[in-house]
């Protein structure tokens, strides 16, 4: 059932979940920003791994809808579902990665000297909880995307271009990447590596849209349905 209104208001479902989305990541960026954690004293900081950059990004995206309720705009709301088109596929893509790296080898992604781990509500907070919250946003309260897939797809590899390109850059001066698992990996391996995962990103993006009109085709249905109802009591 989606509920999306002409005119952004503040007394509203949308505006309570931006709320709830940007209370929760503010909370989680403010954890590992704040913490005695080594890679806060490197070049680059947190900003060197994904999931930072995608929690970032999501934060600027709810804030924004949060903004566009609280002043009934609708630009800022366009600017939100824009947002959302990036944000919601990279931190479902960034769930199911780290989430199915995590259960296969741990020491992939976090290195074995690394002393200090995240509580398990801020490790939720930064892996799962925003692509379930960007994803009820996505389903419940935004339309639908409508970029082609070609399209998409030149979008998210120059996305994953700025990534490769920065990390590349840290490595430089820090002499060594985020990611324990791409110190294992040939630059052709890790190329292929963004390769996929950019085509990942693109088959989560589809998969978003189908569930998505399916979710619209459900709504239809059931209001054809309710009156139809309505027509035979009236008569």
């Amino acid at each position: 059932m989606q509920f999306i209104m002409d005119k952004p208001t503040i007394a509203s479902w949308p505006a309570a979940l931006y709320l709830v989305a940007a209370a929760v990541l503010n909370a989680d960026l403010n954890w590992v920003f704040s913490s005695n954690i080594p890679m806060n004293r490197t070049y680059g900081g947190q900003f060197q791994f994904l999931t930072i950059l995608g929690v970032t990004v999501s934060y600027i995206t709810v804030t924004t809808g949060l903004l566009a309720h609280i002043m009934s705009s609708n630009f800022l709301l366009r600017t939100k579902n824009r947002l959302l088109m990036v944000a919601a596929p990279v931190e479902i893509l960034i769930s199911l990665l780290y989430g199915s790296i995590c259960l296969y080898d741990r020491s992939l992604l976090v290195p074995q000297s690394v002393t200090v781990f995240l509580p398990s509500y801020v490790d939720f907070g930064l892996h799962g909880a925003p692509s379930i919250l960007l994803a009820l946003d996505f389903f419940l309260f935004s339309p639908n995307w409508s970029l082609n897939p070609i399209s998409t797809f030149i979008l998210y590899a120059f996305i994953a271009t700025g990534y490769w390109i920065w990390i590349h850059h840290t490595y430089s001066i820090n002499n060594f990447f985020p990611y324990p698992l791409l110190e294992l990996l040939t630059r052709e391996q890790r190329a292929i590596l963004f390769l996929v995962c950019t085509v990942l990103l693109l088959g989560v993006y589809l998969v978003l849209i189908k569930l998505h009109a399916l979710i619209v085709k459900l709504d239809v249905k059931d209001v054809k349905d309710v009156k139809e109802v309505n027509e035979k009591i009236d008569a």
